[in-house]
């Protein structure tokens, strides 16, 4: 039986095999230093680009929000303010609500 396979894990996936490649090519035509500055760029693009936004748009379907979307874009675009912004003045006040799908409204 097929499953669908989360996003995240999708996302997490291709960004491994696109980034495989580069850090042997790097490792092979420079020296350490630059394959240190490389290694720093991936992790801060890892952690600002998909961690950060992955958690805001996550927290905020949980949260039922109806702008998800455009808080995910700002987190992206603008990543430790949109993350920041978000904490602060976007998160709604109803509870976090794991599991629940935030297209199906209840009474």
């Amino acid at each position: 039986m097929a499953t669908t396979r989360s996003p995240l894990v999708v996302l997490g996936g291709l960004v491994a095999v696109a980034f495989l490649p580069l850090v042997v090519m790097w490792i092979v035509v420079t020296d350490v230093v630059t394959f240190a500055y490389f290694a720093g760029f991936a992790l801060y693009f890892l952690l600002a680009h998909v961690a950060l936004p992955a958690w805001v748009y996550l927290d905020a379907t949980g949260r039922g929000s109806d702008s998800a979307v455009g808080w995910t874009a700002l987190s992206f675009l603008l990543p430790f303010v949109g993350f920041v912004a978000y904490f602060f003045l976007g998160r709604p006040d109803a509870p976090y609500e794991a599991g629940v799908d935030p297209r199906v409204r209840r009474e």
